[in-house]
């Protein structure tokens, strides 16, 4: 496969990490860690309803109270993450691309949104994921003119 004749669908990762919009904070922070990721897409009935990441926790007082110096503190900051749900936090936004995207329009998506992944849908089903860093790889891979 070569990547100028690729799309979206050849490149997306398709076993993907979610999470409900019913999920709490806590829940949703053990699937991050877990998984060593950043984000995820948020699904609901089989449909994306929006994306919730790291910067999204880092918003919310009481994920940053989790570093206070006080242990009582710090325990009542996490009730309180058991408590909130994914859905207060996460972006009902869905940017991302088709499966029939070429590799161009993904790297146009990412420069002109300052966005690093992109949910691939159809119809609101999600389909997969795709990040910079997968365009990068694709570019890495590429022989340097005069090697073999």
């Amino acid at each position: 496969m070569t990547h100028q004749t690729s799309t979206v669908a050849d490149v997306m990762r398709r076993d993907l990490v979610t999470v409900s919009p019913s999920a709490s904070i806590r829940e949703l922070v053990r699937l991050l860690n877990e998984h060593r990721i950043s984000g995820v897409p948020v699904v609901e009935d089989g449909r994306v309803v929006g994306t919730v990441s790291v910067t999204d926790l880092l918003w919310l007082s009481d994920a940053r109270s989790l570093y206070e110096a006080d242990p009582a503190e710090r325990a009542r900051a996490a009730e309180r993450l058991d408590q909130r749900t994914v859905r207060e936090i996460m972006s009902a936004s869905v940017f991302g691309v088709g499966p029939d995207a070429s590799l161009a329009e993904l790297a146009t998506f990412f420069a002109r949104t300052g966005l690093s992944r992109a949910i691939v849908q159809r119809d609101g089903v999600l389909l997969g994921l795709v990040s910079g860093t997968d365009l990068i790889a694709l570019i890495a891979a590429q022989p340097a003119p005069g090697d073999a």
